[in-house]
């Protein structure tokens, strides 16, 4: 046990913690949201101090107890935040969100992988790769942005439901790309044994039903049953054992098949959060996930800042910022614009209607999922000896991580700049 995890390894876990407590305190001094103090604060203790190496951080996100805490900390926050959500906003933003999750997604993902492929001469299949990696956005950042930048909830629940349910679609492209260039990979068996049995592109769309439908309706299911059962047995105080167990378990279970579990997540907090009773066992439920996804959130953001080395920094610094760039102005408007007004057709456009547009299309930045997507090119080129991705993989993982970086940074720093541009006032009132 203490070869695998050393003594040194829980100072720093220590360290982590007392600094994702401090950022908060820190941010309200500076009137400033807290995201981006946390990463500066793990450059700082990572590629500046070595106080961390890199490498343990990198592997406490991605590799810890076989999934990482990224993956892990992005399961809690989805299943905290899901309890606020708002079904009847979300109902009437449906076609948007959807929309966005769709077209925007499949959009981002082409745009920027040729972006990628003409900044760097890789293959076209390899930047699509890129693109698919980086094409959902992150609900871990925009949470908390949400709650420290006011704007209207109609605005903030399609920015936010995009990032909550974009995640399948950007994994379902990433495993296509993985699936054109190893087709015997594990990480992808479902999807090539459907394309053996009923081809290509109709397997392209019940995989994307597979990924979609089956552990929503798990998870709605869920949901509710946990919620009859109380009312029948009362679980009381350990509602919050049974609730972060059935979320782990259901995480468990369809990533062993290869199907993605936010959508069960997701499900399962939203019925939770909607039809539970408002006694006091499920406000200590609640409450007990927000706290567990605040710190999930303080340790993300700081392992992302503290998984860079110096040479990384140096090496690939101007390629990550003009991928970012790029990437927030260009990629994200391109797909953003058409998605809406597709969404929209037939619909009379409101006053102030392409100012909401043009906000929407500069609040997407990226995070856990592209970070965690970004190192399966490399490996799955090691374990199946594919020259290409052998070769690319690793400027696919250091791009990914500078585009989250750089994204999480910016969007936190500017978003209340831009709202006050094209959305005064939105905090109080609706601007559909």
């Amino acid at each position: 046990m203490t070869a695998i995890f050393p003594f040194g390894y829980y100072l720093d876990v220590s360290l982590i913690l007392v600094l994702g407590a401090m950022a908060l305190p820190i941010s309200r001094k500076m009137s400033v949201v807290e995201i981006p103090i946390l990463v500066f604060l793990g450059i700082i203790i990572g590629p500046i101090l070595h106080l961390i190496s890199p490498g343990f951080s990198v592997y406490l996100f991605s590799s810890f107890a076989g999934v990482g805490l990224g993956m892990m900390g992005l399961v809690i926050i989805l299943y905290s935040e899901s309890h606020n959500m708002n079904l009847k906003v979300l109902k009437s933003e449906f076609y948007r969100i959807a929309s966005l999750d769709t077209i925007g997604v499949i959009i981002t993902a082409i745009v920027a992988g040729a972006v990628f492929t003409l900044l760097t001469g890789a293959p076209i299949i390899i930047g699509f790769l890129f693109g698919a990696i980086v094409s959902p956005t992150d609900p871990v950042t925009l949470i908390p942005l949400f709650k420290r930048v006011k704007v209207s909830e109609d605005i903030s629940e399609i920015l936010v439901g995009e990032s909550l349910f974009n995640d399948p679609v950007g994994i379902i492209l990433v495993s296509v790309g993985i699936a054109l260039l190893a087709p015997d990979s594990s990480y992808v068996s479902l999807f090539s044994s459907m394309v053996k049995i009923i081809s290509f592109y109709p397997s392209v769309f019940f995989y994307f039903i597979i990924q979609v439908a089956v552990p929503s309706v798990v998870g709605i299911a869920i949901g509710f049953a946990v919620i009859y059962l109380d009312r029948r047995i009362k679980f009381e105080n350990y509602l919050t054992a049974m609730l972060l167990g059935l979320v782990i378990f259901e995480f468990t279970v369809f990533e062993s098949l290869s199907i993605t579990p936010f959508p069960a997540i997701i499900a399962t907090g939203a019925i939770v959060g909607n039809f539970s009773d408002k006694n006091i066992f499920w406000s200590r439920e609640q409450n007990f996930q927000e706290s567990l996804s605040f710190l999930s959130a303080a340790v993300i953001f700081i392992l992302i800042g503290s998984s860079f080395t110096l040479s990384e920094i140096i090496a690939y610094l101007l390629l990550g910022l003009v991928l970012t760039m790029l990437l927030i102005f260009l990629v994200r408007p391109l797909a953003v614009f058409p998605s809406i007004r597709i969404a929209d057709l037939g619909k009379p456009r409101m006053k102030g209607y392409y100012k909401v547009v043009a906000f929407i299309s500069l609040v997407g930045p990226r995070g856990v999922v592209p970070v965690v997507l970004s190192t399966l090119p490399y490996v799955v080129g090691i374990e199946y000896n594919i020259p290409v991705l052998v070769t690319w993989g690793p400027l696919i993982s250091v791009s990914a991580l500078f585009v989250v970086l750089f994204s999480i940074v910016l969007q936190t720093i500017y978003t209340p700049i831009i709202r006050n541009i094209f959305l005064p006032g939105s905090e109080n009132g609706s601007e559909r």
